[in-house]
């Protein structure tokens, strides 16, 4: 008797539609991840079923090769890729309908991106979708690619014909000094008035400019989007909202990675990764350390890892703790583990409160030496690290009570200059977002409809605020979606007119990603 090992999804969602497509005469199975009763759309993976020695299982892939998958109902259907069609290779194409209309997702298993565009209203509305494709083939573009061709050559002549120019120029070498010989105080100024990326750049210039990494870092950092691609390379993108533009770092952390790797949590340039159901680790991308974690514990009623994750304090500090919660469906179970540096395994303590408790997807907030996690109706949860003590306040009371468990908004708490601010927005980009403050002398939730001169980074689990190094940048909230795709412009909300900019028709978002802010100081 053949067996299929049961499945195993992506870690970090709970609710997810499948499809059943056969391409190249494999079979696969497509699960597209959503978030709350409205269904955003958070992730979308592809699984082959695989077959050896009368056992069948189901193994993440990330390349279907040259073709395309078009889903619709609870099929899908592989095509190879036709640029006549405007189709791209190794994506998946599928529709949502929303309240603002019918969204056309593709999602690129390249380097992990989704998109959409925002199709035209129909008069007898969007029902019972499906995909209509023509019988005769349409003419391929290969005389664009063959003057895309055309144009490369040219290009690569005019650089060799540069770089015969450079080579033919003399200098003058008696009276200059070499770059190795420039006085330590002198390299330390540069490196001081130098852009995050140089700065990333200045250690390799030779032997003695690696001393660089011992510099301390100065000047105004602000959040980057960090996203990992096709793990196969082993690369992880950056996004800089604030020039609108992109960074490529090769990571040997997350090359090869078996399992899905998702980004849940970052702090003074330190992002935390779980691999799969179990494995977790630390990573500072821009020094390459990694620090790795004992095995994540499992309780009989959850098959992924941790509801929440944050931690206190630097990793070269003696006070440095990492804790991971967990939150029983039904509200009425929590889990909250600890690890310090030295232990084989997680500390676990386990909580059974009176009230019941829904968290939201975003992390716990270290405020005033506690650990406040926002529930989905705006109530506030606390765990004190010294006493081991978990509570649900009377006070604030909910900002929604009336709202379901399962209400489908995204939630994000956030220290905001010595406040706590709450965060609740929806996937439809033209509904607007709603902040709050925490009136602490009063316990209850005030909304503000400015931020003054701060900006605030948010994404599906982590929010950063940050004082704008710029008041054009002030008084923002960005988001974790893109316009453009040569020249990418950040979303943002603005809370001055109340509205996404640039506009909305058509978006990128990665899949896999975080605001974290970029750190080159080593931990020793």
């Amino acid at each position: 008797m053949t067996v299929i090992n049961k499945l195993r999804v992506c870690p970090v969602s709970s609710s997810w539609h499948t499809y059943l497509g056969k391409c190249t005469g494999n079979l696969f199975l497509i699960l597209v991840h959503s978030y709350g009763l409205a269904q955003a759309i958070t992730h979308v993976e592809v699984q082959q079923l695989e077959v050896s020695c009368n056992e069948m299982h189901w193994k993440r892939v990330q390349d279907i090769g040259n073709h395309a998958f078009f889903l619709a109902g609870s099929c899908g259907r592989s095509l190879p890729a036709n640029k006549a069609w405007g189709t791209q290779r190794n994506c998946i194409y599928f529709p949502e309908n929303y309240n603002e209309g019918l969204r056309l997702y593709k999602f690129c298993l390249d380097d992990q991106v989704l998109d959409f565009t925002l199709l035209p209203e129909s008069k007898s509305g969007w029902n019972a979708i499906q995909w209509v494709f023509p019988m005769k083939k349409m003419q391929t573009a290969e005389e664009d690619i063959f003057n895309s061709s055309s144009d490369v050559s040219k290009s690569e002549e005019t650089d060799s014909s540069i770089i015969g120019q450079e080579a033919e120029i003399e200098r003058d070498t008696s009276t200059s000094r070499r770059w190795d010989e420039l006085p330590i105080e002198l390299l330390e100024l540069l490196f001081s008035r130098l852009s995050l990326v140089d700065c990333l750049r200045f250690p390799s210039v030779c032997k003695e400019w690696s001393k660089a990494s011992s510099f301390s870092q100065k000047g105004v950092i602000w959040p980057w989007l960090m996203h990992l691609p096709n793990l196969k390379f082993g690369s992880c993108k950056f996004f800089d909202p604030f020039n609108c533009k992109e960074y490529t770092l090769r990571s040997d952390a997350v090359v090869g990675a078996c399992d899905h790797l998702a980004l849940r949590f970052s702090k003074d340039g330190w992002v935390v990764v779980t691999e799969g159901n179990k494995k977790i680790f630390m990573l500072n991308p821009f020094t390459g350390q990694v620090i790795k974690l004992p095995p994540a514990p499992t309780l009989p009623f959850k098959d992924y890892i941790f509801d929440g994750i944050s931690f206190m304090s630097d990793p070269a500090s003696p006070d440095f703790v990492v804790y991971g919660f967990v939150f029983q469906i039904c509200g009425e179970f929590v889990e909250i583990s600890s690890w310090r540096p030295g232990e084989e395994e997680w500390t676990l303590l386990e909580f059974l409160p009176d009230i019941p408790f829904y968290p939201t997807s975003n992390n716990p907030v270290l405020f005033q030496g506690e650990y406040y996690c926002l529930g989905r109706k705006g109530e506030l949860g606390v765990f004190n690290p010294e006493l081991k003590t978990w509570n649900v306040l009377s006070e604030p009371e909910p900002i929604f009570p009336n709202a379901p468990w399962y209400v489908s908004e995204y939630s994000h708490l956030i220290e905001l200059d010595g406040d706590l601010i709450s965060v609740f927005r929806t996937d439809e980009l033209k509904q607007p977002i709603r902040v709050f403050k925490l009136d602490q002398s009063k316990m209850v939730w005030e909304k503000i409809e400015d931020l003054g001169n701060m900006t605030l980074f948010v994404d599906h689990r982590n929010s950063i605020a940050i004082r704008s190094p710029d008041t054009k940048y002030a008084n923002r909230i960005y988001v974790t979606r893109f316009e453009g795709k040569d020249v990418k412009k950040g979303l943002f909300y603005s809370m001055e007119d109340k509205s996404y900019h640039p506009s909305m028709q058509m978006v990128t978002e990665p899949v896999t990603c975080v605001w974290m802010e970029p750190n080159l100081q080593i931990h020793k």
